[in-house]
């Protein structure tokens, strides 16, 4: 089959994968790291694949449409996200009209969520995979190119020939990840690395995973919720320096790694065993991860991993206040939540002593929110000074259970999922606690945000680091160009907080 893999056009460097999908202040762009999975199982499949990212290219709905014909694209692979769900369907709608054989499928957290309610919304909506989706991809193609019935193709829904929506059985998740191809062989091959970029990180950089799954149950959490589970499944050692390897020998531009798992720091001993198995083959390439401030981590721990390469931790501190800790279910044992904040400095502290800097995520919106738990979240993150923050009005996601709560408890604005955007793509909750409006949360956290980077403290701290090193310059002179008009203008900007018609903001005809 000739299939593409397509993260399709909506606002320019809209980041859809990430986990609160928007465009972001800091210019930050994920990859399309899990439609790249995918690809690269077809490939190894033997299809003739074609993989874009309409938003990191700049490409508009037209140029897509002529892509696949020019390519005579037979099946789409459609990524999919809560705030681009009405422009991706009128993106699917546009390039069936214009190609009513194609064969397309969707794919990614949103329609995992809400399947439904995803074919109510249009008849050009042919299927849906739910969750992990590699291996439904591998098996849809095999049908659909030999003329099968799709009964057979696990974790799939889809629509049959009476428009009927048939649910088929769930898919089992993948237990061994080493059996997938390397993501960074895909992007290599089909997308410019420099198109993508993290705020905290040195650039340009490229992204894995070493583990799928989460065993914590906060709230919010979107990806354990409704795609890769609360299971941990890990990826061998040899396995990961291996790709470690394969950066650095084929992408020698990559300045650091950036490990998207849920949770990096969960099994200590494998940790360390990974860490090891790192500092064995001589890695340099330095590594950002996804982590806890709460994973019980020690001197030796983290001195070990600076030695593999740890560069930063991105870690989400939430919030200042224990109240919210514990309504967000942050911790799996309650009694835990206590001590929560004082665990996380401890942690930075400890990062601090092993030259390992962090990144900190702070959220305001979940439930017991107040204004003074909210300024109580500021306090915090001066407090810890890590080396950049993020502050987020909280989004809610449908399949978790923030979503659940915030909906029965009737503090959603609206259902309707473009106002999960402002106009310009950025963030904007559509949350109302009592005595806080979303409008509220939306610009306390531009006030924080400015509190944070406009000290004078920070301002210092930040010249002396890119004094000592050019690429940490680099990278701060990267985000700043982006952010700095949010800090002076805010979220909102006087456009208002409804999102525009979703429509492809781009740069090609």
């Amino acid at each position: 089959m000739r299939v593409l893999f397509l993260n399709p056009p909506f606002h320019f460097r809209f980041s859809r994968e990430q986990r609160s999908p928007a465009v972001t202040k800091s210019g930050t762009l994920y990859y399309p790291k899990w439609l790249s999975h995918a690809a690269g199982v077809a490939i190894r499949e033997g299809h003739d694949v074609d993989l874009v990212d309409a938003p990191a290219a700049g490409l508009s709905v037209k140029a897509v449409v002529d892509r696949i014909a020019a390519k005579n694209i037979q099946a789409v692979v459609c990524d999919t996200s809560t705030p681009s769900i009405v422009n991706d369907i009128r993106v699917l709608e546009t390039i069936r009209v214009a190609n009513p054989a194609l064969h397309v499928l969707l794919v990614g957290r949103h329609v995992s969520a809400v399947p439904n309610e995803t074919f109510a919304m249009s008849p050009a909506v042919q299927a849906v995979a739910l969750r992990e989706y590699e291996y439904t991809v591998r098996d849809w193609l095999a049908a659909i190119g030999c003329g099968a019935e799709l009964e057979s193709v696990d974790g799939l829904i889809w629509r049959n020939a009476n428009n009927e929506v048939v649910t088929n059985r769930p898919r089992a998740v993948i237990d061994n990840l080493d059996e997938l191809p390397f993501v960074t062989e895909i992007y290599k091959r089909f997308l410019n690395i420099k198109d993508y970029f993290y705020g905290h990180s040195l650039w340009p950089l490229t992204v894995f995973d070493t583990s799928r799954g989460c065993p914590y149950h906060c709230a919010f959490c979107v990806y354990p919720q409704t795609f890769s589970g609360h299971t941990m499944r890990y990826r061998s050692k040899e396995n990961v320096a291996d790709e470690f390897e394969f950066v650095a020998r084929e992408m020698p531009e990559v300045k650091t790694v950036m490990l998207e798992d849920d949770t990096f720091i969960i099994n200590k001993k494998r940790t360390m065993e990974l860490a090891g198995e790192l500092i064995l083959r001589g890695n340099k390439l330095p590594f950002d991860a996804n982590c806890r401030a709460d994973v019980g981590a020690d001197s030796e721990l983290l001195s070990t991993l600076h030695k593999a390469g740890a560069r930063l931790f991105c870690v989400g501190f939430e919030s200042g206040d224990v109240e919210v800790i514990r309504g967000m279910h942050k911790n799996n044992a309650s009694t835990r939540d206590a001590g929560y904040h004082d665990e996380a400095k401890k942690f930075v502290n400890l990062c601090r002593k092993a030259d390992i800097m962090v990144h900190g995520c702070f959220m305001v919106g979940n439930l017991n929110e107040t204004q003074e738990s909210m300024e109580k979240t500021l306090q915090f993150a001066k407090q810890l000074r890590p080396d950049t923050a993020q502050f987020f009005p909280i989004m809610v996601y449908p399949g978790t259970v923030a979503y659940r709560e915030a909906r029965e408890r009737g503090y959603l604005s609206t259902e309707d999922w473009s106002a999960w955007l402002t106009r310009d793509g950025l963030h904007n909750s559509v949350v109302n606690l009592p005595g806080i409006s979303h409008e509220q949360l939306v610009t306390f956290c531009d006030r924080a945000r400015r509190r944070f980077y406009l000290s004078p403290g920070y301002i210092m701290r930040k010249a002396l680091q890119s004094l000592r090193d050019w690429r940490e310059f680099q990278r701060n002179v990267k985000g700043f160009a982006s952010l700095w008009q949010y800090l002076v203008r805010g979220t909102l900007g006087g456009a208002g907080s409804a999102a525009a018609p979703a429509r492809a903001q781009s740069r090609q005809a």
